[in-house]
This record gives C-alpha cells, sequence and structure tokens, in this order.
C-alpha cells in the first residue's frame, strides 16, 4: 500500500498549501506584479518616444519635400538678371517655409553645370562639389531622375553631425535648369531626441546613423550595430539587458530605434525572484520536517483502518482492526466491522439467492418442449394407430422414452454421446411422420463424445432445421456435426432447406442477445441461455441463414469430459 499517496501527506500538502504557499506565492505575485508595471510603463515609454521621433522626422521631411516643390516652380531661381533682390525674395521665401516647419534647413541653388547660383551657408559642403566622378552621391540621383525629390543621408561614415539632403534637377521645359537642394543638420533633432532618457537612433535603411543621443550600439564607422539591427523586442548585450523599439520613417528609408536599459530591472527581478523561492524552499524544509512526526501521530489510526480495509479490497474479509484512541476512529473502526458483519452475511444469502435462480431458470428452460411437435406427433399416432397399429406403437414409444428424458430433472449435464442417444428417438418419430421426405446424417468426432453438454440440446437444433427447412420444397437433408477445436466442442447442424428471410433471421439473432424471451422462437433461445448460465461467454449459439441456402446453426461449449 501505497501510503503517500493517502492523509498523512494530504495533511501536510494541506499546512503548506493553505498556510505558506499562498503568503509567499502573494508576495511574490505582487512583486512580479509591480515589475510587470514598470516593466510596461518603460516599454510604453520607450514606444511612444520612438514614435514620436519618427513622427517628427516624417513630418519634417515630407513637409521640406513639399515645399521644395513648391520652390522649384520659382522663376527667380534661375534668373541671373533678377540680382540681389531676387536672391532675397527666393530667401524669403526658403525662410517662411522653414518657421512653418520649426526645424531649419539650408538652401543650394546650382546651375546646369553645378555652379553654385544661391547659397544660405557660405561655406558648400564637400558632397556638393558636383565632382564628375561622384555618380552615386545626390547629383547623380537627381540626374537619374530629373524632375523628382531626391533624399539621401549625406557622408554619414564621417561621423560627427550629418545631414539629409533632399534635392531635384529642376526642368524648364525639355532643358534642365539647375538644381535645387535643401539640406537639414542633425543637430536640428537633437532637442527631439532628448526629450526622454532612451537611447535614439536615426539611421538610414543602410544603417548609416543620422543622429544618436548615445553610441553604446553605434560603430566606430558610424553604423548602427548588427546586433541592434537583428534584435527582436528584447536586446542582451554586453551583460546588460534593453528594451527596443524600432519604427520606420519617410517611405521606409530611415529606421528609429529607442532604447532603454532595463538592466535595473531585470536584476531586482531575479534578485526578488531568488530571495522568494529561498524563503519558499526554506520554509517548506521547515515544514516538512516539523510536521512529519505531527502528522505521523496523528494518522496511525487512519492507517490502521485503511489497512484492514485494503484487504478487505482484496478479498480478505475475516482481518481485525484494533483502535486505541478514543476519538472519531473508534467510532468508524466500530461501524466497520458492524458492516463487514453484516455483508459477510448478506455475501452468503445473497450467494445461495442466486445458485437458486439459476438453478430453478436452467430447469425452467429444460422443461419447455415445444407442444406443435407433441400434438403433430400424436395426431400422426392416431391416424397410424388405424393404418399402420405397429407402427403407432414405435411412435408411442419413442415419443414416451423422449418424454421421460426431458422430464428428467436430476442431471443439468450429460455426455454428447447420452444425448445423441436420446436424440434417436426424435429422429425416429421425425422419420414416421415425413417418411422418405426427411433423411439425416449423424458426423461426431469419438473424442467429442465424452464431452459433458447441457441436457436436451441436440434435440432443438433438429427441430429448427424441420420448421425453418421444409416450407414448400418437398425433400429434407439434415446434417449434424460436432468435433473439438481449441479446447472448444463445436455442434454444427446444417440443412438445405429454403432458409430464412432477412427479417426472421434479424429477428432470432436479436433474440439471442435479450435477458428474457417474450417471442415464439423459444426453442434456440432456450439452449443460448442455458449456455450462457452455465458457462458464460463467449459460449452459445451462433444462426447463419439465406432464403434458398438453407441454415446453419453452431452451438459452441467449453470441451469438458466427464470425470471418471
Amino acid at each position: 500500500m501505497k501510503k503517500g499517496r493517502y492523509f498523512k501527506d494530504e495533511l501536510r500538502r494541506l499546512i503548506m498549501g493553505y498556510a505558506i504557499i499562498p503568503a509567499v506565492g502573494f508576495t511574490l505575485i505582487c512583486t512580479l506584479v509591480f515589475l510587470a508595471v514598470l516593466l510596461y510603463g518603460k516599454k510604453s515609454g520607450n514606444e511612444s518616444h520612438n514614435a514620436f521621433v519618427a513622427e517628427e522626422l516624417e513630418k519634417v521631411l515630407t513637409g521640406y519635400e513639399e515645399k521644395l516643390d513648391a520652390l522649384s516652380d520659382s522663376d527667380l531661381l534661375f534668373d541671373r538678371d533678377s540680382g540681389a533682390a531676387g536672391r532675397m525674395a527666393v530667401f524669403e521665401q526658403f525662410y517662411r517655409m522653414s518657421e512653418q516647419l520649426g526645424y531649419k534647413a539650408d538652401l543650394y541653388v546650382f546651375d546646369d553645370e553645378k555652379r553654385v547660383l544661391l547659397s544660405s551657408r557660405k561655406d558648400i559642403p564637400e558632397y556638393l562639389s558636383g565632382r564628375e566622378d561622384i555618380r552615386w552621391g545626390l547629383f547623380g540621383a537627381m540626374d537619374g531622375n530629373p524632375g523628382e525629390t531626391r533624399v539621401r543621408l549625406m557622408e554619414a561614415w564621417k561621423g560627427s553631425e550629418q545631414d539629409i539632403a533632399l534635392g531635384m534637377a529642376v526642368m524648364r521645359g525639355d532643358k534642365k535648369a539647375g538644381y535645387l537642394i535643401f539640406t537639414i543638420n542633425s543637430s536640428q533633432f537633437k532637442p527631439a531626441l532628448d526629450r526622454s532618457e532612451s537611447q535614439t537612433i536615426i539611421a538610414d535603411r543602410f544603417g548609416w546613423v543620422y543622429l544618436s543621443s548615445s553610441y553604446n550600439l553605434v560603430s566606430s564607422s558610424s553604423q548602427v550595430l548588427k546586433v541592434l539591427e537583428t534584435a527582436g523586442r528584447f536586446l542582451p548585450y554586453e551583460k546588460k539587458m534593453y528594451l527596443i523599439s524600432v519604427h520606420p520613417a519617410y517611405h521606409n528609408m530611415f529606421l528609429i530605434y529607442s532604447v532603454t536599459d532595463i538592466q535595473n530591472i531585470v536584476f531586482s527581478l531575479g534578485l526578488s525572484s531568488a530571495l522568494i523561492i529561498t524563503a519558499l524552499v526554506l520554509m517548506t524544509i521547515w515544514v516538512l520536517i516539523s510536521t512529519k512526526k505531527v502528522t505521523e501521530r496523528k494518522t496511525r489510526d487512519f492507517y490502521r483502518l485503511l489497512h484492514v480495509m485494503e484487504k478487505a479490497r482484496n478479498g480478505n474479509l475475516d482481518a481485525s482492526i484494533e483502535i486505541e484512541s478514543e476519538n472519531e476512529f473508534r467510532i468508524i473502526a466500530d461501524a466497520y466491522r458492524e458492516t463487514i458483519a453484516s455483508l459477510k452475511l448478506q455475501m452468503e444469502n445473497n450467494r445461495k439467492m442466486t445458485e437458486l435462480v439459476a438453478a430453478s431458470q436452467n430447469k425452467q428452460l429444460e422443461s419447455q418442449f415445444n407442444p406443435h411437435f407433441l400434438f403433430n406427433t400424436l395426431e400422426n399416432i392416431r391416424y397410424m394407430c388405424i393404418i399402420q397399429p405397429e407402427t403407432a406403437g414405435k411412435m408411442v414409444f419413442s415419443l414416451s422414452n423422449l418424454l421421460r428424458y426431458s422430464l428428467d430433472g436430476s442431471r443439468t449435464e450429460v455426455t454428447l454421446e447420452e444425448d445423441l442417444e436420446h436424440l434417436e428417438n426424435y429422429l425416429t418419430i421425425l422419420k414416421y411422420r415425413f417418411n422418405r421426405r426427411f433423411t439425416y446424417v449423424i458426423d461426431v468426432e469419438a473424442e467429442a463424445l465424452s464431452c459433458k453438454i447441457p441436457r436436451l440440446v441436440l434435440q432443438p437444433m433438429i427441430e429448427n432445421s424441420v420448421k425453418y427447412g421444409f416450407g414448400n420444397q418437398e425433400n429434407l437433408r439434415v446434417e449434424l456435426k460436432a468435433y473439438i477445436h481449441e479446447e472448444r466442442l463445436i455442434m454444427i447442424c446444417r440443412d438445405d432447406g429454403i432458409g430464412m428471410t432477412p427479417g426472421v433471421l434479424s429477428d432470432i439473432q436479436a433474440l439471442l442477445e435479450q435477458e428474457e424471451n417474450n417471442k415464439r422462437h423459444s426453442g434456440l433461445y432456450n439452449i443460448h441461455r442455458r449456455c450462457r448460465i452455465l458457462y458464460g461467454r463467449p459460449y452459445g449459439v451462433e444462426i447463419r441463414s439465406a432464403e434458398g441456402l438453407g441454415t446453419t446453426l453452431v452451438v459452441t461449449l467449453p470441451a469438458q469430459r466427464e470425470e471418471l
């Protein structure tokens, strides 16, 4: 008996489950909730700031793209005759645009030979030198798509402050009039990045950094580290844990990374979990040690009761039980003893009643004799007394022997050989009744003759063939066969009669599975029911039949031989 599954350990677990674990668990949950709220706040702030920077960059670049397109239509841009007044008008229009957007930019106007016409700065950036050998820069992009705005992050590999340049090759008809370029220095976005303590990086889609509030995750060549580009929501890097938010901006040309150091939160979470788990382990050990002796002492009587009940479950109802304590277990033990005593008495009464019921039911099934056969036989004897008195006498003798055998209640089982001998009385009557119309063959293995079978099994098998076989046909042949196969006695009765309709066959097969017979097919049901009462499953009757192909009965019994 595995006591670990029962009351003693359940009692110990009860103490832990309803006292220690809830207290520690509640503390752990509260700690985790607090840390989760803190982490959610960090995450929410990180994402909010990331979205803000992305929106600002999107707003500025989109705004300057629109301003660039609007300013490119001005006739004063490339008019060399407009003089200082024309240049001043262009600058005034440009500065109004910058004030509307809130982010300052620089203006450059070049003629078609890349010579400077207008500039808001005295020094021209090197990337706007217009050297013919540089085809992949801003001028190359503008020349490749005249009339369209081209955007580039200029010379990011040089570090320090970077510029985003928006430029257009301006067309007048089919001729290139010159180039209009806006540049936005990274310093313009520093106030936006400084609004949060998160580290924010603005980079183009190739990883070149435009602006960063910290350079922990930026390489020496001003590129975003690969670990950041491939990171998910969280990034473990250099023994620290970072919370990452990424947002694209301006036609996915730029990516804004917001990085928050959550190492302190992770450390606090780990430390709190470790302390709580340690406290839980220590308290669990203490409870296990302190409660072991107490639970063993308090549950000793319980296990005595359990031990006796275990024996009773295995069939031993004679085991005694002694309870020393004066508590509820004493009452349970007394009630148990009284229950077992009553149960043993009831079991004995039930056993006797079952034997009586089974014997009575078997006797009742044995005694059932087909009245139609008896009436027909007596009617034939009446006619034979007039026509052939000698034959009538033989039929009376056979019928008398058959009735005497059927009414003999001294034995429930007989040998197959003995039942065959009394079957001859029945077959003799059938021969006198049907004369040449009825023929039969009996084929029984010698070793099967000594097997025990229920009395009057063979006669109903032949009777079933006669009942359902003749029909409208003239002759009927019945074959009775018996043999032993795999420690089972197989008895087969086969006829060449008209067979049964599917409906009749289905009714009989359904009847064989019922506990009571409420239909007129009594012969086969009696055989099947007696076999089940005496031997149980899977023994009994199996019937197979088809119209025009005859009927086959198979009775299967255990191959039990009569003891000498």
